[in-house]
């Protein structure tokens, strides 16, 4: 009898509450700026902290720095940033944040939410907890892919490459052939397996010659990421092998 009633209060216990380390944090309210401003979806806002590294996307750009946590307290240092420019709308959200998350805050975890207080008690930024990315569903269209000379570049005027992934199955459209190939994610971590395509040829060689590249970039990935409406794929020495929406 003890043991069934043991069994029942364990499966009506509340999910554990995230730590501030691991999840990915929505930001949803920030000091300085109106609510009603902030980025909803693929766009959001978001910070994750993971040993002693903060990263996220600050509306515009990716952003990085270090922190430390004890006795209560969140050391966040100054922060750095990617450089690309946006509309005026992104670039104040942007302001706003990277104005406020450097510094010192006092964490307040409550269920999936979690509030940077200021040493004097008041609250600079609001948090809610992202649900675990995950590539299952994603379609995407690529914006950018490692030529294999150590630059990024875009597609070809009038060509489109697309991907999506589902079941373990990656698949698209490489400019000129379909491809597909398995893979596996662990986390941030993905492997991807060798590449069928179909052998149509096409007129155009610089797009043959894309084709490949693209193709050699996606087999090359072994970590992805999202980056605000991005998703954000490198390499195991941290060189970027592609750059594409979130469809």
């Amino acid at each position: 009898m003890m043991a069934l009633a043991l069994a029942a209060a364990q499966a009506a216990a509340p999910a554990a509450a995230p730590a501030l380390e691991g999840p990915v944090w929505r930001l949803t309210d920030v000091r300085g700026l109106d609510a009603g401003l902030l980025p909803t979806g693929p766009q959001s806002v978001t910070a994750q902290f993971q040993n002693g590294r903060v990263s996220g996307f600050s509306g515009c750009n990716r952003f990085f720095g270090a922190y430390t946590s004890q006795q209560g307290r969140l050391v966040i240092g100054q922060v750095g940033a990617s450089m690309m420019a946006c509309e005026p709308a992104a670039m104040k959200v942007e302001g706003a944040v990277t104005r406020a998350i450097a510094g010192t805050f006092h964490p307040l975890l409550a269920g999936d939410r979690l509030t940077l207080q200021s040493e004097a008690g008041e609250p600079v930024m609001r948090f809610q907890a992202e649900p675990e990315a995950t590539l299952e569903g994603l379609r995407s269209t690529i914006t950018g892919f490692n030529n294999g000379r150590q630059a990024v570049v875009s597609p070809a005027l009038d060509s489109t490459i697309t991907l999506s992934f589902g079941n373990g199955i990656v698949k698209g459209f490489a400019g000129c052939n379909t491809f597909r190939a398995t893979y596996q994610t662990q986390g941030e971590r993905i492997a991807v397996g060798p590449v069928a395509s179909t052998r149509r040829l096409c007129e155009d060689k610089a797009v043959m010659q894309q084709e490949r590249e693209f193709l050699a970039a996606l087999r090359s990935t072994t970590r992805w990421a999202f980056s605000g409406a991005m998703l954000d794929m490198h390499r195991p020495d941290g060189e970027r092998t592609l750059m594409g929406t979130r469809d």
